[in-house]
């Protein structure tokens, strides 16, 4: 199993948490990421948050590793790329919520 994070964060809607979430995952299984609904602790109480993790088989490609071989560089960069078009659409979807 993945580590939580391995991508990023996104922050959580206020309100359609959930509908968010399955949004999420339906879109980052299309691309074998993975994503959690984590609860962070802070001082004024805790917030939920949607942790995003690479597929396994890129987990562990190192981006500034000069030994990684170019084709895994690709791999990945092709990846974040489908990443971000993912993020941008969940912004459009939910951004009244953010």
């Amino acid at each position: 199993m993945a580590r939580l994070g391995t991508y990023t964060t996104f922050d959580c809607p206020t309100k359609q948490i959930d509908e968010a979430f399955d949004w999420l995952q339906e879109e980052f299984n299309k691309i074998e990421g993975y994503v959690r609904k984590i609860s962070n602790a802070h001082d004024f109480g805790s917030y939920p948050s949607f942790e995003i993790d690479y597929p396994l088989e890129l987990n562990d490609i190192d981006m500034d590793d000069e030994d990684t071989p170019e084709k895994d560089y690709d791999k990945k960069d092709e990846w974040h790329e489908k990443a971000e078009k993912i993020y941008n659409e969940y912004v459009e979807l939910f951004e009244k919520y953010l």
